[in-house]
């Protein structure tokens, strides 16, 4: 099955928007990732984050951020498709 996230998440200025990107792309099933940066202040960073991918595990997903120093703050949208 399709599954697509759209985040929003709080981060520090370290790690960068890259690096957080590439590490939910090792999460399994995880095929695309997009982060744009909504706000901007001294120490944190406001980012909404679509990710796609197959079979997705939110969980997944919510450990990651965790481990990147990231704070999920609300899942915006979830899109479930199932593929023939």
């Amino acid at each position: 099955m399709k599954v697509e996230f759209l985040l929003d998440v709080l981060k520090p200025h370290q790690p960068n928007s890259y690096i957080v990107a590439k590490e939910l792309m090792k999460v399994t099933g995880v095929l695309r990732v997009s982060v744009k940066v909504d706000e901007l202040d001294q120490k944190t960073a406001s980012l909404h984050i679509h990710i796609e991918g197959n079979n997705l595990s939110l969980e997944d997903v919510t450990e990651t951020l965790g481990m990147n120093n990231c704070a999920l703050h609300s899942v915006d949208e979830v899109i479930c498709e199932e593929r023939d």
